[in-house]
């Protein structure tokens, strides 16, 4: 994750979730630099949850490490006030299951901040054909899907209250989105 990308996702937790308040936060698809280190999970109870974690970095080790697959999360219903996801979803052949599971385990109110590789129209695009990069993550053993802003708009945020943040971090050379919805 870029220093970029990290400040999206703070911004947007800072404002949606002000304050100190305890909050029990998951991180799906948690790497060593994660996004449990925004301060406003602090006080609370942080889940990081990926397939593996070879070697945990000083941030994952001040966190409850779950091994475990996001299309099953092992959390009780309405467990979480904030669940976090970057750049995991397009590494997961079964996205959909894993959007509808952080549905069921965050709170009413709850938001869920999400960060994917997306496709747009760029200057250099012809043809109404757009170019992106087919793969990102060599060390990733499958990379299916770049989304559109339409797709995370409306798949991915299915069922909640409403999408508050969507934010594109960048267009080139790889276009990224963050964006959050609140159930």
């Amino acid at each position: 994750m870029s220093p970029e990308v990290f400040a999206r996702f703070e911004e947007i937790v800072t404002r949606r979730l002000p304050g100190t308040a305890r909050r029990t936060a998951l991180e799906v698809g948690a790497g060593g630099w994660t996004l449990l280190s925004i301060p406003t999970f602090a006080h609370g109870p942080r889940i990081a949850l990926n397939l593996r974690f070879d070697r945990p970095t000083e941030q994952l080790r001040a966190t409850r490490r779950v091994v475990a697959n996001g299309n099953h999360l092992p959390f009780a219903d309405a467990t979480f006030d904030c669940v976090l996801s970057c750049s995991a979803l397009e590494h997961d052949r079964w996205f959909w299951r894993s959007t509808a599971e952080v549905l069921r385990v965050l709170r009413p109110g709850g938001y869920f901040v999400v960060g994917v590789p997306i496709y747009m129209t760029l200057p250099g695009d012809k043809d109404f054909t757009t170019v992106t990069y087919a793969r990102h993550g060599l060390a990733y053993n499958a990379d299916y899907y770049r989304f559109s802003e339409q797709a995370v708009r409306e798949v991915f945020f299915e069922g909640y209250a409403e999408v508050t943040d969507e934010l594109i971090v960048r267009k080139q050379p790889n276009p990224y989105l963050v964006a959050a919805g609140r159930k």
